[in-house]
């Protein structure tokens, strides 16, 4: 009994042995890229890190990066809520530490999304600049937030989006030899796709003005509040040209209407989102009432503001495409899903627009601007 029991004790050691030596690799070699070096091989994912990146709790942030063969970049913002008072600052609305990020950046790059090395992907040759999100602030702040937190602490919440990929964008520029791409496409989802709209200018701006297809593309980024300025300026601490921008309640908008007047027809502007986004629905019910919470009647809310902002996109050109059919999460009540950039769900295409989300983005690129979906806003559920 006495040997049998040791070789069963043996047998679990080397089981976790196993399981440790595992989990070890995967932290290393798939949680962890390696640093950035000059020259990067190509096709192979890097760290990019400076002492100055911080996450929202003023612990370490890296962004990540691959080169690319084709000379085309894009610009990819990771979401994951937004902080936007002490209410907010206090509770679990954002992603604030690297942990969590790493593995949410992994399954943006490696399970089957806009920025995965997908077969037949237009994008799988492209360079790939990839923010998690860890600062609460739509990657656009520079400040620190002081709040009082549940046990009665004073404590800091770090707001340093924009500083994170300041640095990164610089460390890029030099290290990997990316120098006037012929396309560029800055996108991003839910919070990353307000952080496409608010950081596009800056990217064509300060690092690649002269490509000669500037896209930006907002996955799933619609939310109306009267205080988006006041919150990037004493809040967030925006660079002024990025908070200037915000002068009405939807904030995707006033970015793409200043984009828009900036590069005329230089530019490409692109916004899609599901008809009842159960996701976006239940923060614009905190907006409004500050209640987190979601119905069928908040869902009915935001469909509306859909149908209402749609126009408002059309009159400045950006291209649109509206989907449903996919349920929000498993719930059964009539609310759609939030995002789909990162999600496998992108290269397949919509029976009713004949076309995916993927492909719409390569038209776009390519010239091509069409609408997909818009009457669906009307369609009764």
């Amino acid at each position: 009994m006495a040997k049998a029991l040791k070789i069963t004790l043996k047998v679990l050691g080397i089981l976790l042995l196993v399981l440790i030596i595992a989990a070890l690799f995967v932290y290393f070699f798939v949680l962890r890229y390696p640093n950035l070096k000059e020259n990067p091989d190509m096709g192979k994912w890097y760290r990019v890190e400076s002492a100055a990146m911080k996450d929202s709790e003023g612990n370490g942030y890296h962004a990540l990066f691959k080169k690319g063969s084709e000379n085309k970049v894009m610009v990819y913002f990771a979401g994951g809520g937004v902080s936007i008072n002490e209410e907010t600052a206090r509770g679990d609305t954002y992603n604030t530490k690297m942990v969590w990020p790493d593995m949410l950046a992994n399954v943006t790059m490696n399970m089957g999304g806009l920025a995965s090395d997908v077969e037949g992907s237009p994008f799988k040759n492209w360079s790939i600049i990839l923010f998690p999100y860890a600062t609460g602030d739509f990657h656009a702040g520079t400040g620190e937030f002081r709040y009082i937190d549940n046990d009665g602490k004073e404590k800091i919440l770090y707001h340093n989006g924009y500083v994170n990929y300041t640095e990164a964008m610089q460390k890029v520029s030099e290290l990997a030899g990316i120098t006037d791409p012929e396309a560029v496409v800055v996108t991003g989802y839910s919070a990353g796709g307000f952080a496409a709209a608010l950081l596009s200018d800056d990217v064509f701006t300060n690092y690649f003005p002269n490509a000669e297809s500037k896209n930006v593309l907002v996955d799933a980024s619609l939310l109306l509040y009267d205080d988006w300025h006041t919150v990037a300026e004493d809040v967030w601490q925006c660079p002024e040209e990025i908070a200037g921008k915000l002068t009405g309640s939807n904030l995707t908008l006033d970015c793409l209407s200043a984009l828009r007047e900036k590069y005329g027809d230089g530019i490409h502007l692109l916004f899609d989102c599901s008809t009842r986004d159960g996701d976006l629905a239940k923060v614009q019910n905190y907006l409004d009432t500050g209640v987190m919470d979601v119905s069928e009647k908040e869902a009915d809310i935001f469909q509306r503001i859909l149908r209402e902002a749609i126009p408002q996109f059309r009159e400045i050109g950006v291209s649109l495409f509206i989907w449903d059919g996919v349920a929000w999460y498993d719930d059964p009540r009539n609310m759609t899903a939030h995002t789909i950039i990162a999600a496998p769900a992108v290269w397949l295409p919509f029976e009713e627009q004949g076309q995916s989300v993927a492909g719409w983005l390569a038209e776009a690129v390519d010239g091509e601007l069409r609408d997909y979906g818009g009457y669906l806003v009307e369609k009764k559920y």
